[in-house]
């Protein structure tokens, strides 16, 4: 697979980005003004000169007392370097679509990261959909039918502005027999997808396995699995599951039932099964149905369908099942990676060549639950970085509070365990995504549902990790951690399940598995099984730039009702806090290396009308714009794309080059705050304004500062 990075990097960490404009698209007045506005950037005058000079000081009043077109905002009248014409036509192009891989160095830290065909780097927020598909009830799939596919996607896409689903699939569902593909199958399984990529959501597709295999466990068993279909188990010799005489959770069996341990070696050791058409090797009959059904996929797409495709998970959760005397390192290099290079090479001659594999490590690499238990095998294994065309791709989930660990959720708690995700994914030089993270419902304390879902999304997005000190201030640069919730069941609580097929058990409440109990909404996506102000968050789409940070405040309820918080904006140690009783999404990036703006999505609950927004150009507290008027550095909100009416909306900001900008190293941010109905004078926010300038763009430090509770020791007084 070949990467394609549309913005040139500079080795020592200096972006370089086309500044070229397109002349014969610009309207006649705007090419003259870009003429003039060349002539005056060539030849300035000693009073152009002045204006430079002044804007680079620090405190510079950097807005006027002119008021934006119909909305009583000030904007600034400075003459720029050449500068795109404001336009949405972007939107509907094939580069707004196209997703590629480029890379950002800040000091020194390298990461790869996901951009679009316009170069701006893009980030990912969504839901697995679903855990329906591990039952028997609609044929392993997640919806029964298109027409629940199309409900689910408009609430999913109103309520949470999901821009990428884990759009979960079983081997079981595909390969029913031996040389058999179930076309059937997977023309239900397309049909639903198109359902999705109407409404513009990239796909991850994902093939989900749990315990293995249902055809493992009988019918009358404590437990279940998913994944493998019955003629691969019944070709093989197990002895009869059993999980011991306690069984804490389902996935113990992992680690105690014989049957699925078994099943997994014979997986990666590529056993010899019995069949009715001779003897196979299980993990070559696996790639084999990849092969047909990635094939299928993409001829079923159109073009423009398949670009939504963003890859391929092609095992979920891996399992050694014992490691018959190899240690963790051997046995990423001799099992798991080899399985995800032959998958490499067969999407490469299927089409897939410009998609990912999501490879994911061994399920225990990084677990928490304790080395009596489980011991984590740990990260850093590879002999070498596994090249173009993977994406590093795990799970976290707190087991150790979802077992015996009773330290309360509060202030960045999950920092250490993200920070570990990033370090792996620098180490194998790929991209890093989270497609697993989540907590059962009605959790309390130290396992409250709403507060350890927060503080995932807090560390996949800031952490304090590379301070000698802690401060309560974030790290100026923290690359984001794109991912996927677990999950969102539309049938949750409407199930109908004969659990391994036995007639006298049926499941119907909850996730209708193993007694999970994770989906975010009930009622067929109609109400929310926790805040849905937790669920539904603002975060970026696009950047302009390259991203420092990117924060979004959560003020939602935990399960006793309690309201927490977080963050606050504090322009540096002796300045005062703002904004820490409100949801705020703040965005830091550098430089600029695309004409199309940066896009914010703002959920439904930020009422737009009250809402205000700050960047180091320009100050909204009287409404937004909702198309753009042509002036410099403005913003206009719009109601999110192929969305029901309802939906949240999207922030666009333009950022154009000015005389006094890098377009490679100049730093900007927008910050937007939903006041729910505080009201912030002009020179207020302007005050604010000016001391964010100087933390971010002239001392590049974050303002993002922790609030109330700590989590871990260590961290001074709030002040």
């Amino acid at each position: 697979m070949t990467q394609v990075a549309k913005v040139p990097f500079h080795k020592e960490g200096t972006w370089r980005g086309s500044m070229k404009t397109n002349w014969k698209n610009l309207p006649l007045w705007w090419a003259t003004t870009l003429v003039l506005i060349s002539s005056f950037g060539c030849a300035p005058t000693k009073d152009s000169q002045a204006q430079t000079l002044a804007l680079l000081q620090p405190g510079a009043n950097l807005v006027s007392t002119a008021n934006a077109t119909d909305t009583g905002l000030p904007t600034r009248s400075i003459a720029t370097s050449a500068s795109s014409f404001h336009s949405l036509d972007y939107s509907s192009s094939p580069g707004e679509r196209e997703i590629l891989i480029s890379e950002k160095t800040n000091q020194q830290f390298t990461d790869q990261i996901f951009v679009d065909g316009l170069g701006r780097e893009v980030s990912f927020r969504g839901f697995n959909i679903s855990g329906n598909m591990k039952l028997a009830q609609h044929g392993f799939k997640p919806f029964a039918n298109d027409s629940d596919a199309e409900i689910a996607f408009t609430r999913l896409g109103k309520t949470t502005g999901s821009n990428l689903i884990r759009f979960t699939i079983a081997w079981e569902g595909v390969h029913p027999g031996v040389d058999t593909i179930d076309y059937y199958y997977l023309d239900a399984v397309i049909s639903q997808m198109k359902k999705a990529t109407a409404k513009r959501m990239f796909i991850l597709l994902d093939y989900h396995q749990d315990l293995f295999s249902r055809h493992l466990f009988n019918k009358n068993s404590w437990h279940t699995g998913n994944g493998a279909p019955a003629w691969i188990t019944k070709g093989g010799s197990y002895p009869t599951e059993y999980c011991g005489f306690i069984c804490a959770s389902w996935s113990q069996n992992n680690l105690t039932n014989e049957a699925v341990r078994r099943a997994f070696r014979n997986f990666w050791n590529n056993a010899p099964l019995s069949t009715s058409q001779g003897t196979r090797n299980m993990q070559t009959e696996f790639l084999w149905q990849i092969d047909k059904a990635t094939s299928y996929i993409k001829e079923k797409l159109t073009a423009e369908e398949f670009s939504y495709v963003l890859g391929l998970d092609p095992f979920n959760e891996p399992v050694d099942g014992g490691m018959e005397g190899l240690t963790p390192a051997q046995w990423d290099n001799q099992k798991l990676w080899p399985m995800y290079k032959r998958i490499r090479t067969i999407l490469n001659q299927n089409g897939w060549e410009s998609k990912w594999v999501f490879a994911e490590p061994l399920v225990f690499w990084n677990t928490n639950i304790g080395s009596a238990i489980a011991p984590a095998t740990g990260g850093g294994h590879l002999l070498s970085p596994p090249g173009p065309g993977f994406v590093f791709n795990s799970h976290f989930y707190d087991a150790g509070r979802m077992g015996t660990d009773l330290t309360g959720i509060d202030n960045a708690t999950y920092f250490k365990y993200l920070d570990e995700i990033r370090k792996e994914s620098r180490f194998l030089k790929i991209p890093v995504f989270l497609s697993e993270f989540g907590m059962w419902l009605k959790g309390t304390g130290a396992k409250d549902t709403a507060r350890m879902i927060s503080a995932v999304y807090q560390a996949m997005e800031i952490s304090d990790g590379n301070q000698t000190s802690k401060s309560r201030f974030a790290d100026f640069y923290n690359p984001i951690v794109s991912g996927t919730q677990w999950h969102w069941d539309y049938y949750y609580n409407n199930h109908s399940e004969y659990m391994n097929g036995n007639p006298s058990k049926l499941i119907t409440t909850k996730d209708a598995w193993n007694d999970e109990d994770f989906s975010v909404v009930g009622n067929y996506g109609t109400s929310f099984n926790l805040d849905e102000r937790v669920v539904g968050r603002a975060y970026f789409r696009k950047a302009q730039g390259r991203v420092m940070s990117s924060h979004y405040n959560t003020v939602g309820s935990d399960t006793w009702n309690k309201m927490f918080s977080w963050a606050a904006i504090k322009p540096g140690s002796t300045e005062p806090k703002y904004f820490g009783d409100k949801r705020f999404q703040l965005l830091i990036w550098k430089g600029r290396f695309s004409d199309a703006p940066t896009e914010v999505y703002l959920p439904s609950h930020f009422d737009p009308t009250k809402t205000i927004i700050i960047s180091e150009k320009r100050i909204y507290h009287q409404g937004l714009p909702t198309s753009p008027n042509q002036t410099l550095n403005e913003a206009i909100l719009i109601p999110d794309r192929n969305r029901e009416l309802g939906s949240g909306n999207l922030l666009h900001i333009w950022d154009d080059l000015e005389l006094d900008e890098n377009p490679n190293s100049s730093y900007h941010y927008v910050l937007a705050v939903d006041t729910a109905g505080v009201s912030y004078s002009l020179q207020s926010l302007q005050e604010i304004q000016s001391k964010l300038n100087t933390r971010i763009l002239l001392e590049e430090k974050s303002p993002i500062y922790f609030t109330g509770k700590m989590t871990y020791s260590g961290y001074p007084t709030e002040q």
